[in-house]
């Protein structure tokens, strides 16, 4: 069943409850009033009959049909509960005597007849009077009026689910208009946009959800192009070391060589290999901290002070020529980063390394701890990042316009940025192109 269809059965058992409430009111209301109202006609015929019966003059004057009984039974009693007058033959029961004996007034319903029983004294003598009666109009007129009801409510209802299906097609026509723009979307146009239709500003629940249709397909277009730039730059940087051990063994096999330039050409392609492996290796990272699969490992508690010389120690290991300076602001010591410790030196030996490959002069780390966290400043004297690439710096495989005779995957900065974002820290890079780079890391810290 189609929303439309959905919306007009709900309207039209809103409109049947409300309808139906209200006929159903209006129908025991008349009732009452009808039976009120025949009662009083009773009433008013017991003092007519009374007066008939004492005072034989008023029949001139006063006609026995005068209140719109079809077929009255009455009788009169005295005060001691004799019978002094009856009319019609329906019986009067002596507890009914005895109770308006004792009370002023007495009602009572018996199948389809209405008694009332009232006291008159007329020229000094006091009377029981009983009318009894059928409502024959009143009740024709409830039948008709039941009857009247129920038609009017049937058709409220079908007046109801067709007005609901009219008033839902025109609130849901926009819906549909919605839906062929979407159809109209592919992986050749994720370009388009689809167009909130009002001029004057107002915003209604449909045009809200274009809004955030429209955000989600810029989402999805950033996703596709990044992905798009991602293949074919790891395509590239894959390509590239395997071309250079292609050509360098095809180099080797096409004659017979000296112990030397063999020894070269396996420098050459163990070199090749190790770019190949490292940039191998750190696609298959940042795709793992895409996915989130490695934030199972976060779970440890990672001493800030130990991480720190662990991976200075590992980077001068392999740049034993190269001056670092490490500065600690604050007490380090007992401050423990809830994480992964090999993700975190991954992170910190990233920068390192585009520090040495980007400058030439001495590396200064900071590191300093509060209550709440941990930072790490790491800063080089190179050639810097230009401003206008800042902003994309982070991007997989994008590297600087000024770096492109300095050998790189593209992907160290990257690399930082994930595992930083997965470990709930901030990264910030201030650059400034021919002067240097610095790089803080924040992390949640606690002692």
């Amino acid at each position: 069943m189609k929303i439309r269809q959905r919306l007009a059965l709900r309207f039209t058992l809103v409109s049947a409850l409300v309808t139906g409430a209200i006929l159903i009111f209006i129908y025991f209301f008349t009732m009452s009033f009808a039976h009120a109202d025949f009662v009083d006609r009773l009433t008013q015929q017991s003092s007519l009959e009374v007066l008939h019966f004492a005072s034989p003059e008023v029949r001139d004057v006063m006609p026995a049909g005068s209140f719109s009984l079809v077929n009255p039974a009455v009788s009169i009693y005295m005060k001691d509960r004799s019978l002094v007058h009856q009319t019609g033959s329906y019986p009067i029961a002596e507890t009914w005597i005895t109770f308006l004996s004792e009370n002023d007034v007495f009602n009572a319903e018996r199948g389809e007849y209405t008694t009332v029983g009232r006291k008159h004294e007329v020229n000094g003598k006091l009377y029981l009077v009983f009318v009894s009666d059928k409502d024959l109009p009143g009740q024709r007129e409830l039948n008709f009026l039941f009857k009247a009801l129920v038609a009017g409510w049937i058709i409220s209802l079908v007046l109801s689910y067709l007005t609901g299906l009219y008033f839902s097609g025109n609130a849901l026509q926009t819906v549909k208009v919605v839906v062929e723009e979407v159809k109209m979307i592919t992986e050749d146009n994720l370009g388009y946009r689809l167009h909130v239709k009002r001029d004057d500003g107002a915003v209604d629940e449909i045009d809200e959800l274009i809004i955030t249709f429209n955000a989600l397909l810029s989402r999805i277009e950033r996703a596709f192009i990044a992905q798009r730039r991602f293949v074919q730059n790891a395509s590239h940087e894959l390509k590239t070391p395997l071309t250079a051990i292609i050509a360098e063994v095809e180099l080797a096999l096409a004659r017979t060589r000296t112990v030397n330039e063999y020894k070269r050409i396996l420098e050459t392609v163990m070199s090749e290999s190790e770019r190949l492996a490292r940039t191998t290796h750190d696609l298959l990272t940042l795709a793992r901290l895409e996915e989130g699969s490695l934030k199972t490992e976060l779970d440890a508690s990672v001493n800030f002070s130990e991480l720190i010389d662990q991976t200075l120690a590992t980077f001068k290991l392999h740049h034993p020529d190269r001056e670092v300076v490490l500065l600690k602001e604050g007490n380090t010591q007992g401050v423990f980063i809830p994480g992964n410790v090999h993700l975190l030196q991954t992170a910190l030996l990233n920068i390192l390394d585009n520090a040495n490959k980007y400058s030439s002069s001495k590396i200064v780390v900071t590191v300093s701890c509060n209550e709440v966290d941990a930072c790490i400043s790491i800063q080089d004297f190179g050639i810097g990042i230009p401003a206008a690439e800042l902003d994309r710096i982070r991007s997989p495989l994008f590297r600087a316009s000024n770096v492109s005779t300095i050998p790189g995957a593209g992907l160290g900065l990257s690399l930082v940025d994930s595992i930083v974002r997965i470990h709930k820290g901030t990264l910030e890079i201030d650059s400034k192109e021919g002067v240097g780079t610095q790089f803080e890391i924040r992390l949640s810290a606690n002692r």
